[in-house]
């Protein structure tokens, strides 16, 4: 299954996420632990996207998610 690169604005910062799956399906959201990105989610998002859609974002300042000058 394939993804798509999406980016949001949240308080003022672009914050990239692939998703996953079918947009109707329920949603799950796979979210990386500290100093890692959101694409090392990508074997458990093709899993589970068969069923689910999957969310998985970059942390701010991390991955392709912009950085906080704070």
């Amino acid at each position: 299954m394939s993804f798509t690169s999406n980016y949001l604005s949240c308080a003022g910062r672009e914050i990239h996420y692939t998703e996953w799956g079918a947009q109707h399906s329920a949603t799950v959201i796979a979210w990386h632990g500290l100093a890692r990105t959101g694409r090392d989610m990508d074997e458990l998002a093709a899993h589970l996207s068969t069923r689910y859609r999957v969310i998985c974002p970059d942390t701010i300042g991390r991955g392709l998610s912009q950085w906080s000058p704070d």
